[in-house]
Parts: structure tokens; sequence; C-alpha cells
């Protein structure tokens, strides 16, 4: 199941500000059109962003943790 890392939110706080507000202007407000496929745009790539971040932190704590006990070993 997902769980959120809220490590990766708190070391991008511009970013986690820019995702709650465009979703909560697009849940709150009824923008024009334009802007609203901007900002389910912007959302888009805040949620890749996040995603991504994510799975960078994951890959590298298991490539930390592989073989941390063995030093020779490869």
């Amino acid at each position: 199941m997902f769980k959120p890392k809220l490590d990766v939110f708190l070391a991008n706080p511009i970013h986690t500000g820019a995702l709650a507000a465009t979703f909560l202007v697009l849940l709150l407000v009824r923008p024009p059109i334009m802007l609203s496929m901007l900002l389910v745009a912007l959302l888009v790539y805040l949620s890749m962003f996040f995603g991504a971040q994510s799975a960078l932190d994951e890959n590298q704590r298991s490539l930390s943790s592989g073989n941390d006990d063995k030093p020779g070993a490869h």
C-alpha cells in the first residue's frame, strides 16, 4: 500500500506549498477553463516530481543498506 513519505514533502517546502495551493484552488474555486487547465498541468507536474523524489529516496536507501555490514563484498 502507498505510504506518503513526509520527509520528501518537508525537504521541498516551496513545491509542497504549490501542491497544496493548487489543489485547494481547484477544489474550492471555479477558475476559468484556461486557468484550470494550467493548474491541472501544474498539479500533474508536482505529483510526478514528488513521485520521482520518493522513488529516488527509496532507491538510495536500498543501495546504501545492501552490503554495509560486509566491507569487501561486491
